[in-house]
């Protein structure tokens, strides 16, 4: 089989900006505006983002939505940004998909209400379009209520990278157990910011799982790039065992972290589908996401190629 295309698989919420005049204590109450409201979700970002690179094949995005108004309007978004949502699944059960975002005191805090997701079964079309996927870019809270036909996500996982898919994993600020780390088994490339990272490290100790450094203890695990992010900073990719390297970060005037991330780790992704070098796809990678904080908006990265290639021009 011919393995071509990129699936992303997670979240896309619409979020509801309010402006305070400061963050309230618990109990008080205050007047807040209202802003106009943004798509977001961090899958669904880094999807705009790798869509607006420009693509030979419309990547895939799916997810877990009700059939309401909310979800519409999140669909029709996707899809003007590129993106096929023709396998998203509808399960009316589910609230609507949103965020909530406060604004005062120079910082916004973020409240995610859960959608309590806990089944996602796909269609035999879209079992049949990911075993085609050359990469599937997902998270780990969002891969794993996947089902299909009595197979669960791990099931479903393993037969995907049996069937030479390459999956790819942003495991971002995410909690993870203990039952959910044979999932690492089933992820080529992982990206952990340093909250992600600080996370995972602390389960390794508390479980005495093993001596050895994090990164080397990843790779036991099974996976095969490790790419340590560290915002102004850089990143740290770890291509195999005991080989490492070290990009810089770019110093720019910040205006907006939000979506950095999903920025770097999709621009990643394209970088490596056009034949970039592990070392090449990092710089590109970094440049992007810092060209993206320089603008407003979690979706600042969705910026296109030719934005991203003036701003390293002028990076000099």
């Amino acid at each position: 089989m011919q393995k071509q295309g990129v699936f992303f698989i997670g979240d896309v919420a619409l979020d509801e900006y309010y402006q305070a005049p400061y963050f309230p204590a618990i109990k008080e109450k205050i007047i807040v505006h209202s802003l106009p409201p943004k798509m977001g979700g961090s899958i669904a970002n880094a999807a705009c983002v790798f869509a607006s690179y420009g693509c030979r094949q419309k990547p895939y995005f799916m997810t877990a939505l009700n059939s309401g108004s909310i979800s519409k309007i999140l669909c029709e978004d996707l899809e003007k940004s590129g993106l096929d949502t023709s396998f998203m699944v509808w399960d009316d059960s589910l609230p609507d998909s949103k965020c909530i975002i406060i604004l005062a005191e120079d910082e916004h805090t973020v409240f995610i209400p859960t959608l309590g997701l806990q089944k996602m079964e796909v269609s035999p079309d879209a079992m049949e379009a990911l075993k085609k996927a050359e990469y599937i870019y997902t998270n780990l809270c969002e891969c794993k209520p996947l089902t299909f036909q009595g197979k669960n996500s791990l099931n479903i996982l393993k037969e995907l990278k049996e069937n030479g898919c390459k999956i790819w994993c942003d495991l971002d600020v995410a909690d993870i157990n203990g039952e959910e780390l044979e999932f690492l088994a089933y992820f080529d490339t992982l990206f952990l910011n340093e909250k992600g990272e600080e996370n995972l490290q602390r389960l390794k100790n508390s479980r005495k799982m093993s001596d050895e450094p994090l990164q080397e203890w990843l790779f036991d695990m099974g996976i095969s790039t490790l790419v340590l992010t560290r915002a102004e900073n850089g990143c740290i990719v770890y291509e195999s065992r005991g080989e490492s390297f070290t990009i810089p970060g770019c110093r720019v005037k910040v205006e907006d972290v939000t979506g950095a991330g999903d920025t770097f780790c999709s621009s990643f992704l394209y970088a490596t589908l056009q034949g970039s070098e592990i070392r090449q796809a990092a710089e590109f990678a970094n440049y992007a996401a810092a060209r993206a904080v320089t603008q407003m908006g979690e979706r600042a990265g969705a910026a296109g190629l030719k934005a991203v290639q003036t701003f390293i021009k002028e990076q000099g």
